[in-house]
């Protein structure tokens, strides 16, 4: 399973850097991969794992997605790792997805001279929007890939 996942995210970072999409193509595969290969391996145990992975994935996402905070080839590609690899090892790629995406976005804010502006939009949260058109944006499939390394290298005992 961690070849797969290493080739999904792999896959998917490159579409993301290249074309800033990640394609439907992709991440119907990649589901249909995760709840396969779990079937196989376990028959109807396996879908639900899978299932619940993808649930899992799929709510938190939504619930981005829906604040305009992510997009929906973000959503369909962590919803496909989630079948993957489960809901307990997909909430541990969202931590550390989380924790190097914050890490970066700080790195491109301090780079691109807009820390002030930053902290600044920060204190008015309340009344900011996620995706405003002069926003920074990054690709999110990149952070995410190096974050199922990390998460295939936890994994590597079970």
């Amino acid at each position: 399973m961690i070849p797969l996942l290493l080739v999904f995210a792999a896959a998917c970072a490159a579409t993301d850097l290249r074309s800033r999409r990640i394609p439907n193509w992709l991440t119907v595969t990649g589901a249909l991969t995760g709840f396969g290969f779990h079937a196989w391996r376990a028959g109807l145990e396996g879908l639900a794992f899978a299932g619940a992975g993808f649930g899992a994935a799929f709510g938190v996402y939504a619930l981005l997605f829906l604040l305009r905070g992510m997009g929906a080839g973000d959503l369909k590609m962590m919803a496909a790792m989630g079948a993957l690899i489960g809901w307990n090892n997909w909430l541990l790629l969202f931590v550390l997805s989380a924790i190097l995406g914050g890490l970066v976005a700080l790195i491109v804010v301090i780079a691109r001279g807009r820390l002030r502006q930053t902290l600044r939009n920060l204190r008015r949260l309340p009344q900011q929007k996620l995706g405003q058109p002069h926003s920074l944006a990054l690709p999110h499939a990149p952070v995410v890939a190096v974050a199922a390394l990390f998460t295939a290298i936890a994994m590597r005992g079970q």
